[in-house]
């Protein structure tokens, strides 16, 4: 059911009323505050000259949708809870009372949660001049008035007409989006996402639809679901909103035609960028890096990889904290602020690098435990072998055919966040570590980088790297670019490395072998486990070779034969009258103990 602009009791409306409502409908009003003042003015002097109640539904960029008269809305509830199918519906109430006290009535609370409005903004008035408003959002947090639904209210109040033009609507409508993708009616449903690419003519990398289509997959990951694309081309971002004004506006239009609960913009967003953009569209805005701390927050398993995710997490927030309105731009209270005092945002601003100093020192822990554990593989010289690669190229996959392990497995970016190291022998039967590292990503945070060095030393300490590539991929070329930049901004450009080229039962033999001539690399497939022998000998081939000699071990010595299989290669045993003659490849450290049998 469409519904009119005037809904309710216009019996007998004085001519003079009419005109103030018509009035109302050709103007907008400020989006950015969780009631213009200006507006407020306006319904004030409708209520006043028509005798009765007055209020709009007032849409999330400003606009009137509709005016609502008296207390007779037939249909209103159901229509709005049909518009956005189990969100909030977009809209918010701003309701003048006739009367002096504004403290929002049960019935105005049941059509808050009813009709899953953005916010309620009640006002009562005298004579024709406000007097107070409450502001009545759905929220998570307790304290407030508890519904059938499981949801609370929160009430704010009562303020002046002043205060509500600083209370900020971008706020109130991201917790009621929480409160109902949180609560019974949203419980299974996933974020509806609108992702946003800039085109910018002569920009080196991956094209724009590759990039926004590996955004759609992450967003998926993060448990989105994508409703539409949107891209605008530009010589350069706009330092206010990265959009032009008039593609800003064609999103706005667009996020609320297919209801969409965020944007996703494919490029990283300045703070100031970012509360432009969820000013314009009412609605939460991320970008690339956003994404991507969210999906490791989810895949982080580990004390060690939770504590790397918060580190990220909270050097991104640290730049984008802001007050929120009067309600964050007071002097906290108790010793030590008093005097000029400090604003809850410097106190917000301090406690979090407090939480960072924290966290990298927790990770200086790490970091030295995984020094030590390095060490000792150090000296008992078993080769370390990283498996590298692009998020999703299949390394886990690898590792377990390799290895026997079971780690988790998922096509899914980031599936593995957590490193694992698993022991394993190569072809000559010399024994090796090899360690599944995190995937990498083109936009790789900066943040995810700092954060992950104590992991990402494992790469600069390995004696032989093996890229896995997932040559199935149309952008596998980028994607190998990506890898080997980022391994030159670890430092670990110089290593031994031995391409792996994954996937490759998803092409033809034809296209794997012109894969193989321009790359030189291995063709495998570790889900089906073909090719894995002839990547373990090029692996062999790119370590360092072990010392050659030959040793007599008596044969009351014969445990020391275990010892020489265990940790080295045996190349010939002789089983003389006199002794055991050894022909191996061991060790240096294995060696210098054995000197004694030497030969």
């Amino acid at each position: 059911m469409r519904l009119p602009f005037l809904i309710g009791n216009t019996h007998r409306l004085p001519r003079a009323a009419r005109q103030l409502a018509a009035a109302l409908r050709a103007r907008s009003f400020s989006a950015e505050a969780a009631c213009d003042p200006e507006l407020v003015v306006r319904l004030v002097g409708l209520a006043h000259v028509a005798r009765r109640e007055a209020g709009v539904l007032l849409s999330r960029h400003g606009t009137v949708a509709h005016l609502l008269l008296g207390r007779n809305w037939p249909g209103l509830e159901a229509t709005l809870q049909s518009r956005r199918r189990g969100r909030p519906c977009g809209l918010r109430l701003v309701l003048v009372y006739d009367q002096a006290e504004a403290y929002p009535t049960e019935a105005d609370l049941d059509l808050l949660e009813g009709a899953r409005l953005d916010f309620l903004v009640t006002v009562g008035h005298r004579r024709g001049q406000a007097t107070e408003a409450w502001v009545a959002t759905p929220a998570r947090s307790t304290g407030g008035r508890k519904d059938p639904g499981g949801f609370e209210v929160a009430l704010e109040g009562p303020f002046s007409v002043e205060t509500l033009g600083h209370l900020r609507a971008s706020e109130r409508i991201r917790a009621a989006e929480e409160a109902w993708r949180d609560g019974p009616a949203g419980a299974d449903r996933p974020e509806r996402a609108v992702l946003v690419g800039l085109v910018v003519p002569g920009r080196e990398g991956w094209s724009t639809p590759e990039s926004l289509e590996e955004l759609r997959r992450l967003a998926e990951t993060a448990g989105a679901e994508v409703v539409d694309v949107l891209t605008q081309e530009r010589r350069s971002p706009d330092p206010a909103t990265l959009l032009g004004r008039g593609k800003v506006a064609e999103l706005r239009a667009l996020v609320e035609r297919e209801a969409a609960d965020l944007v996703v913009f494919d490029e990283e967003l300045t703070p100031a960028q970012q509360r432009n953009l969820e000013e314009e569209l009412g609605v939460k805005v991320l970008d690339r890096t956003a994404l991507v701390l969210d999906i490791f927050a989810r895949r982080a398993r580990t004390r060690e990889g939770r504590l790397q995710v918060e580190l990220a997490q909270m050097t991104y927030l640290l730049p984008r904290l802001a007050g929120k309105g009067v309600l964050l731009s007071r002097l906290g209270g108790g010793i030590g602020t008093r005097g000029p005092g400090e604003t809850q945002l410097e106190t917000d601003r301090r406690r979090v690098r407090r939480r960072i100093d924290e966290l990298r020192a927790r990770l200086e822990e790490v970091a030295r435990t995984r020094r030590t554990q390095r060490r000792a593989r150090q000296q008992a010289e078993v080769p370390v072998v990283a498996l590298v690669g692009y998020t999703n190229a299949g390394k886990s996959t690898l590792l377990n055919a390799l290895s026997g392990a079971q780690v988790f497995v998922e096509d899914k970016l980031f599936a593995t966040l957590d490193p694992t190291a698993r022991r394993a022998h190569l072809p000559d039967g010399r024994p090796v570590v090899l360690v599944d590292t995190v995937g990498f990503l083109q936009k790789l945070p900066t943040q995810l980088v700092a954060a992950f060095r104590a992991t990402l030393e494992e790469v600069t300490e390995a004696d032989v790297l093996v890229h896995v590539l997932d040559v199935s991929h149309p952008a596998w070329p980028r994607q190998r670019e990506a890898v080997e930049h980022l391994l030159e901004e670890l430092g670990a450009d110089g290593k031994p490395t031995v391409l792996a080229l994954n996937k490759t039962d998803r092409l033809s033999p034809e296209r794997v072998a012109e894969v193989v001539q321009l790359t030189g690399g291995v063709p495998i497939s570790a889900l089906r486990g073909t090719g894995l022998e002839a990547l373990l000998e090029q692996v062999a081939r790119a370590l360092p070779a072990w010392p050659r000699t030959r040793l007599r071990i008596p044969y009351a010595q014969a445990r020391i034969l275990a010892e020489l299989r265990r940790r080295g290669r045996v190349l010939r045993e002789e089983y003389l009258p006199d002794a055991v003659h050894v022909e191996a490849e061991l060790p240096r450290a294995l060696l210098s103990r054995l000197q004694a049998w030497a030969t």
